[in-house]
């Protein structure tokens, strides 16, 4: 910026301004003024904001505080108008899912869970599960766990483990009988050997 665009932009005199520029070409301004053509200067943003009067300078720092005030303003109506849309397009969803058929809430279900990895339906069901007493978890599973026990998997898995259970006894069953016939089989030749041990003698 030149000295004349600064004295243009903020009202200031060129006298004014020159004899502030003489006084500390050799100080404080050393180095942020450049002779350009003519008797012009060339002032870099230092330089600019040294010779700037401190009304002037009170002036824009009033205003970029109005401006500050006025940002926020506006992201409060922003922030307000989002949350009224938040808060209507929550009921309207509520409206929606009301009227919803089961079909449609486990079409709404599937394609959201289809888009999950496992690792984060592994998170969603784990945090789930955190959140729960021991009343609901209680509720849960004992209905599932009666509707285990009610499937036609469990059922013929408990059907086969008996069958296997009855016929091990009927084997066991089995066994001992012979068992008993071995046994008496023994204590007869036994009783005869003793007889006939009597009888030589």
């Amino acid at each position: 910026m030149t000295v004349k665009e600064l004295c243009s932009n903020y009202g200031l005199k060129f006298q004014t301004v020159y004899k502030k520029i003489t006084h500390h070409k050799d100080n404080e301004l050393a180095g942020h003024i450049t002779k350009v053509k003519g008797e012009s200067f060339e002032l870099d943003d230092f330089a600019v904001d040294f010779l700037l009067p401190t009304r002037v300078k009170v002036i824009q720092a009033i205003e970029e505080c109005e401006g500050i005030v006025r940002e926020n303003n506006d992201l409060k109506d922003k922030l307000y108008s989002a949350e009224t849309i938040a808060e209507q397009t929550d009921k309207q969803l509520s409206k929606a899912l009301e009227n919803m058929t089961d079909e449609q809430r486990s079409q709404i279900y599937n394609a959201a869970v289809s888009g999950l990895t496992e690792e984060q339906k592994k998170q969603i069901l784990q945090g789930a599960v955190a959140s729960l007493t021991d009343e609901q978890k209680k509720q849960i599973s004992d209905p599932y766990i009666d509707q285990m026990m009610s499937s036609d998997e469990v059922t013929s898995q408990l059907n086969e483990a008996a069958a296997a259970a009855n016929a091990a006894a009927e084997q066991i069953s089995v066994l001992k009988e012979q068992l008993d016939s071995y046994e008496t089989f023994y204590l007869g030749l036994a009783l005869n050997q003793n007889f006939s041990n009597s009888l030589q003698m």
